[in-house]
């Protein structure tokens, strides 16, 4: 099991539930994880978070039909969730192992966004090669699909 350092559930499901189907907060309010997927993504993010604390998850946009806007990490499909924040179908953000991410008050590309992500992954020993990024101009999305994906 991986207890995450830097982050919980709430910063990251969509609905900023404490638990969801891949991860859950602990008495600490910290997020534990058994899917490997998942814990891939927070080992580098909170490798991210150890280096500045101000790096968040993307909120959405409020959507009236739901009366919130969403956070921009795991996404229910159930309940349309993932559909109106424009993900497609199959959305890596669906299957636990994906956000979009920025770092709150700087003013970072999402080019260097990617190469900070890329230095966190490898002191994890993640791979590059493991990892879907996509570039969004001052943000960026990030997922642990197990191949290179950019965009």
């Amino acid at each position: 099991m991986y207890v995450s350092k830097h982050w919980s559930v709430c910063e990251w499901d969509c609905w900023r539930r404490a638990k969801n189907e891949y991860a859950w907060d602990n008495e600490n309010g910290r997020l534990c994880t058994n899917n490997s997927k998942t814990e891939k993504l927070f080992r580098i993010l909170d490798s991210l978070r150890e280096c500045d604390p101000d790096w968040v998850i993307n909120t959405t946009n409020y959507h009236p039909e739901y009366g919130s806007s969403f956070k921009s990490g795991y996404r229910t499909v159930a309940d349309g969730v993932n559909e109106a924040c424009g993900g497609a179908v199959g959305s890596y953000h669906t299957r636990g192992c994906a956000a979009d991410i920025h770092v709150a008050g700087k003013d970072y590309t999402a080019e260097q966004l990617q190469d900070m992500v890329l230095t966190a992954a490898g002191w994890q020993g993640i791979e590059g090669a493991e990892l879907g990024l996509g570039c969004y101009g001052d943000w960026l999305h990030i997922d642990t699909r197990g191949y290179c994906s950019r965009w």
